[in-house]
C-alpha cells in the first residue's frame, strides 16, 4: 500500500502513467461507442514549433476532449487540452484540426468543421458557427493534431425536451472501490498490468438501461486529465455510450457533491430528465437529492448503500435480476 500512496500523491501534481486510448472497434458492437478510428487516416504535417517537433511530441500523448449535452437553442462549443509525456507538457501553439462524424446521417463520413491553435495551456475552445450547427442525435468529434496526426475523441449530444438520463459515478459505483483507478495508475510507473476491477454485472446494468431508451451520463469527480483514461476503462470494459462528465479542475475536488449537483442542473436546464442515479458516496447521495430524486430513484452500493432512505445495490448480478423482473 506504500507505493498506491506514494503514488496517490503523485497524480494530485500531475505526474500520470502512460496511456494509450484503446480502439473501440475491436471490442464494441453498439455504433453508439464506435470510435471510428480505422476510417480516420490523416497524415501529419509537422509541428510549427522546434522544440514542439523534436521534444514534445517525442513522447506519449495524452490529450482529452470533454463531452458535452446541449440541446438544439445552445450554442454548441468544442473543448480539448493536448498535452505530452508523463509529467502533461502543454502542446502550445499548434494547429487543431476538428472533424465531424454524425451518427444519425444514412452514410456518415468525416467532416472538417474548423480549425484552431492552441493556446498557452494547450488548450482549444471553438465555438459551432451557426451554419454548422448540429442537430439532434449523437456526434463523434475528433480533434486532430495536425503536426503529428494525434486526436482526441469526444461526443456532443443534441437533445430532444425530456430525454431521459440514468446516472452513474464511477469510482466505487462502476470499480469495486475508490481507489480502484489509483492502483492501476500506481502499478503503470513499476511496468505492473493492474487494472481497475469492476464490479461483477456492473456493465449489464448499465446496458439494461440503454435497452430501455435511456441515455447514460457517467459522472465522475476525476480531474479533466483523466477524460482519456476514463473514456478507455469504460470501453476495455463494454459499457455502453454514455457521455463521460470530469471534474474541470486540475486535482480532486473537495466539493464532489457541489460540482455533481452543478453538473446535473445544467442537464435539466438543457432539457434533460434525471430518472435514476447510481453511486456510493455520501456526496453522490446528496447531489442526487438537491436535483430532485427521490430516494427510490437513487441507488447506492457499498457501505452506504440505503443511506438516508436511498434503494441499497448489494451487489449487481441480483439489482439486474430485480430490474428486469420488475
Amino acid at each position: 500500500m506504500k507505493k498506491y500512496l506514494f503514488l496517490l500523491i503523485l497524480t494530485a501534481i500531475l505526474i500520470l502513467p502512460t496511456y494509450h486510448l484503446a480502439d473501440a472497434s475491436e471490442n464494441s458492437s453498439e455504433l453508439y461507442y464506435d470510435l471510428s478510428v480505422d476510417s480516420f487516416n490523416l497524415q501529419p504535417e509537422g509541428f510549427n514549433d522546434f522544440f514542439n517537433e523534436y521534444f514534445i511530441s517525442t513522447h506519449t500523448p495524452h490529450h482529452n476532449g470533454y463531452d458535452r449535452i446541449y440541446n438544439s437553442t445552445d450554442s454548441q462549443i468544442i473543448e480539448g487540452k493536448f498535452q505530452y509525456g508523463d509529467i502533461r507538457k502543454d502542446l502550445e501553439g499548434e494547429w487543431v484540426s476538428i472533424y465531424l462524424w454524425s451518427f444519425s446521417d444514412e452514410e456518415p463520413t468525416w467532416t472538417q468543421i474548423g480549425r484552431q491553435k492552441t493556446d498557452s495551456d494547450g488548450r482549444i475552445s471553438y465555438t459551432i458557427s451557426e451554419d454548422q450547427i448540429l442537430g439532434n442525435g449523437l456526434h463523434l468529434i475528433k480533434l486532430h493534431v495536425e503536426g503529428d496526426a494525434t486526436f482526441a475523441n469526444m461526443f456532443i449530444n443534441v437533445i430532444d425536451q425530456g430525454e431521459k438520463f440514468v446516472v452513474f459515478d464511477i469510482d466505487g459505483t462502476l470499480t469495486t472501490d475508490d481507489f480502484e483507478s489509483v492502483k492501476e495508475y500506481a502499478d503503470e510507473f513499476f511496468s505492473e498490468t493492474y487494472r481497475a476491477e469492476m464490479y461483477t454485472s456492473a456493465n449489464e446494468v448499465v446496458d439494461y438501461y440503454v435497452e430501455q431508451g435511456y441515455s447514460i451520463i457517467y459522472l465522475t469527480a476525476r480531474p479533466y486529465w483523466l477524460s482519456e483514461v476514463s473514456q478507455r476503462w469504460l470501453v476495455d470494459n463494454s459499457f455502453p455510450h454514455g457521455t463521460l462528465h470530469t471534474y474541470p479542475g486540475a486535482t480532486f475536488t473537495e466539493d464532489a457533491a457541489g460540482y455533481k449537483e452543478n453538473y446535473l442542473s445544467d442537464v435539466l436546464s438543457s432539457g434533460g430528465m434525471i430518472d435514476f442515479a447510481y453511486g456510493n458516496a455520501l456526496t453522490d447521495i446528496e447531489a442526487y437529492f438537491s436535483v430532485g430524486l427521490n430516494r427510490d430513484r437513487i441507488f447506492i452500493i457499498g457501505e452506504n448503500a440505503g443511506i438516508e432512505g436511498t434503494t441499497p445495490v448489494n451487489n449487481y448480478p441480483d439489482h439486474l435480476m430485480t430490474l428486469i423482473e420488475n
